[in-house]
């Protein structure tokens, strides 16, 4: 995630980056800017040379009765005001203003006005600013994180099967059973009533074991231990 993140922000940076130039001394220029990134505007040769100017951004309904805002105002090599100082510089001598971190609101129709010594109007001009999201820049980016979430994804379950494969397998159930034969021995000392034999008379047992631990219980005095004997004839 932090890898999508980074490449994210890169492309942000990357989009921040761009610089585009306009001219706008011709009356009717069409400029461009990168959203988020710069634009620099031709407004005049040498602001030195015009006692007074204005530069300002028409309401964008022609309809309304909103008077234009002033975003530069100016008398000669004098920075009197800018409205959006925080992002942008006016360059008198060479009548150049840069706006950086271009956003939609900065889109527009602006107006030129310069005024004689007298206070009479001495020119003025019009420039269309659009502002252009890099559609194709922001596609790359979008598809790039969705690989990289694709490869972790991929790899977040191979890693998962690998994990179960490696578990050592459980014990076998308790319910499998060991057989075993059982004889009867005669303790020392002591001998056993005789009973006659049957011919062919065989004499077995079986008894089950679970595998789980059992307790060994020792048979007191000349007791015997057995269980599930059967006789066959």
């Amino acid at each position: 995630m932090e890898a999508v993140v980074g490449l994210l922000l890169m492309l942000l940076g990357v989009s921040h980056g761009v610089e585009t130039y306009c001219d706008g001394r011709q009356d009717g220029a069409q400029c461009y800017g990168a959203l988020g990134g710069t634009v620099v505007l031709q407004l005049m040769d040498n602001a030195s040379e015009i006692f007074r100017y204005t530069w300002s951004i028409k309401p964008t309904n022609k309809t309304t009765k909103t008077n234009t805002t002033t975003i530069l105002h100016g008398r000669k090599n004098v920075t009197v005001s800018n409205l959006i100082a925080n992002r942008s510089i006016f360059t008198p001598s060479n009548g150049t203003f840069r706006i950086n971190n271009l956003n939609w609101t900065d889109g527009g129709e602006y107006e030129l006005l310069t005024f004689d010594s007298d206070g009479k109007e001495s020119e003025q001009r019009t420039l269309q600013l659009t502002i252009q999201a890099d559609y194709l820049l922001i596609m790359a980016g979008v598809l790039v994180a969705l690989v990289i979430l694709l490869v972790v994804g991929v790899a977040v379950v191979c890693a998962q099967k690998k994990k179960r494969s490696n578990k050592p397998k459980e014990e076998e159930e308790d319910n499998e059973l060991t057989y075993a034969d059982v004889r009867f021995a005669q303790r020392p000392g002591r001998q056993m009533p005789q009973r006659p034999e049957t011919e062919g008379e065989v004499e077995y047992g079986q008894v089950k074991f679970s595998e789980r631990p059992q307790q060994t219980v020792e048979p007191a005095g000349d007791e015997c231990v057995y269980a599930k004997v059967r006789k066959d004839r």
